[in-house]
Formats: C-alpha cells, structure tokens, sequence
C-alpha cells in the first residue's frame, strides 16, 4: 500500500516537473515581462488579466529597433510603429477580445437537437412499449 502511494507520488512529481521544464522550453526567444496570471511563462489573452507573463511576438530586428525607438519620444512614432509595437507584445485588442463569437448558435442548436431527441424518444416508448 505505502509502496502504491509512493510510486503515485513520484509519478505526480515527475508530470509536475515535466511540465514546468516545458513551459519555459516554450516561451521560446520571447521576452518574459511580468509575472503572468499563474506564474508560469505562458502567453494568454485574457479580458480579466491583460498583462501577459511573455510577449506575444519573438524578437526580430525589426521589432527590436521598434523597441529602441520607442525609448525615446513617442511623438516621433507613427500610427503604423505604434500598432506594430501593440501587435508584437498583444495578439488581440480589448475590443477583439470582447467580440461576440457566436458561439451561442451552436449551443441552442444542439440544445434543441437534445431535446427533440429526447421528445422522440419518449413518443416511440409510449407507442411501441409495453403496457401493463
């Protein structure tokens, strides 16, 4: 018994550990910035959480002379270097984000699929099944 709930034990440790080694194996040559919403290095966008643990983009030197921009006057930037600076370190915008998706169609759908499946099913058992 104690032997089972050892090697349980050690398996738990080892997925565990297995997945914090890959988590920093995937944030790549992207930049970690903060701590993030659970204090792994992962990329989400989240209305409730908007800062990020890793910037969304790697770092190319496109990006990078952008940055060294950016640390001077932010009135030299044009619109197009501003959203580029945005698209780098975001996937989406607030407002992409917020987005209806229309997600609810399917759910209803399937919702009364269920439902008349189920009325079907309950009309064949009362007419076909047996009465006592």
């Amino acid at each position: 018994m104690a032997s089972r709930l050892l090697s349980v034990t050690s398996r738990q440790a080892q997925k565990l550990q297995k997945c914090m080694s890959s988590s920093v194996s995937k944030t790549g040559a992207r930049e970690v910035v903060g701590y993030g919403f659970n204090g792994q290095h992962n990329y989400a966008d989240r209305v409730d959480f908007p800062m990020p643990a890793v910037r969304f983009l790697e770092n190319t030197p496109d990006i990078l002379a952008l940055r060294e921009k950016e640390k001077g006057d932010w009135k030299k930037l044009s619109l197009e270097e501003k959203k580029a600076l945005y698209r780098a370190s975001f996937c989406q915008t607030f407002s992409e984000m917020k987005a209806p998706t229309g997600q609810w169609k399917s759910v209803v759908g399937i919702t009364l699929i269920i439902s008349s499946l189920s009325l079907w099913i309950y009309m064949a058992m009362k007419t076909f099944g047996e009465h006592y």
